[in-house]
């Protein structure tokens, strides 16, 4: 005759199982890697306008497109007031600049530098790359292990070496979050935003930030996106002026190591590495202070990508700054192409 099982053996049994299958959505969720292979370029030879490199005699490219007329109305994410007296400073700070890098090339162009300063007693050291390119083409992206997907990370430093990278920074870090546009080389890949600010590069060499309610992907797609990021918060409002408040939050505004792209014309853009959380070397920077780097770099637009332990600028292979726990592995990397991989 069977004999039923206690009441205590049941509810083991269950909850064990109940365990057992948030175990496993975990593990594919967080640990398992899920991707697939990144698509190749989607041109390799002209994607849009090409610019002319300052050693032919321009400064930049195409005439600068007006003012961006988004209202950054953010509904559905926290809003954060810019911090004027950080502002006031940063700005107040006296800054020593020098030159650790230069590079001359058919196709880009590049320096740059280390620049130190103390804001309100604190020391602060930041790495500015100040680069034009000859078409839009030759600002790349990879993902970790050249695959697309969750859970998919490698060092930035190594993607760069992969990839035949003359500079790489680190990227927005979309494979840690389920809901992140990703537009990479001229392929779309996700078109969900999320709560976070889009950064789109087009074809045509102009990069402007967007709110994620007022973002279309396949719009994007049809207006020639050549990369689209998705971390932020936009710092500037893409006429050069600070953002009144940035779409972000109180934790995330603490000084951090920092990572971020700006826009100055067509052709002409910024990769800037703050070092942070280094005692008696580099504190790091809140956003606030952040937008008021980017403005005084004279960004017209500029856009906070993953930063912390993932801020990490590399050169021919080497680390530029100076990460915290020697980094972390990430999901992606932006960076220039070595001169030979130029189509």
């Amino acid at each position: 005759m069977n004999r039923r099982l206690p009441v205590w053996a049941l509810v083991f049994i269950d909850l064990a199982a109940a365990a057992a299958c948030v175990g496993v959505v975990l593990l594919f969720t967080y640990i398992l890697p899920q991707g697939r292979a990144a698509a190749q370029d989607a041109a390799k030879t002209d994607i849009g306008a090409q610019f002319s490199l300052p050693s032919a005699g321009s400064a930049g490219g195409l005439d600068v497109p007006p003012a961006s007329t988004n209202d950054w109305s953010h509904a559905d994410t926290l809003s954060m007031d810019a911090a004027e007296d950080e502002i006031e400073a940063f700005r107040a700070a006296e800054k020593t600049r020098e030159t650790v890098q230069q590079y001359s090339g058919k196709t880009t162009e590049l320096t740059i530098e280390r620049v130190s300063c103390s804001v309100d007693g604190e020391p602060l050291v930041y790495f500015s790359a100040d680069i034009y390119v000859a078409g839009t083409q030759y600002i790349k992206t990879a993902f970790a292990q050249a695959t697309y997907g969750r859970n998919i990370r490698d060092y930035v430093d190594r993607m760069a070496r992969e990839n035949n990278a003359l500079l790489a920074i680190s990227g927005d870090s979309y494979g840690e979050s389920s809901r992140t546009c990703v537009i990479r080389n001229g392929t779309l890949y996700s078109s969900d935003p999320g709560t976070s600010d889009v950064c789109v590069l087009y074809a045509d060499g102009v990069m402007r930030t967007v709110s994620p309610v007022q973002f279309d992907a396949e719009q994007a797609m049809r207006d020639g996106a050549w990369q689209a990021w998705t971390f932020g918060p936009a710092l500037l409002d893409g006429s050069g002026e600070i953002l009144p408040a940035f779409h972000s939050t109180e934790y995330l505004n603490k000084p951090n190591p920092r990572c971020a792209i700006g826009y100055a014309a067509p052709g002409h853009y910024k990769f800037v590495l703050v070092d942070g959380r280094q005692d008696g070397y580099s504190a790091g920077a809140t956003i606030s202070q952040l937008a008021a780097l980017m403005q005084e770099e004279g960004c017209l637009a500029a856009y906070n990508l993953d930063g912390g332990k993932s801020a990490v600028m590399v050169y021919d292979g080497k680390w530029v700054n100076h990460p915290i726990g020697m980094g972390r592995e990430i999901s992606d990397c932006i960076y220039i192409g070595a001169e030979e991989e130029s189509p």
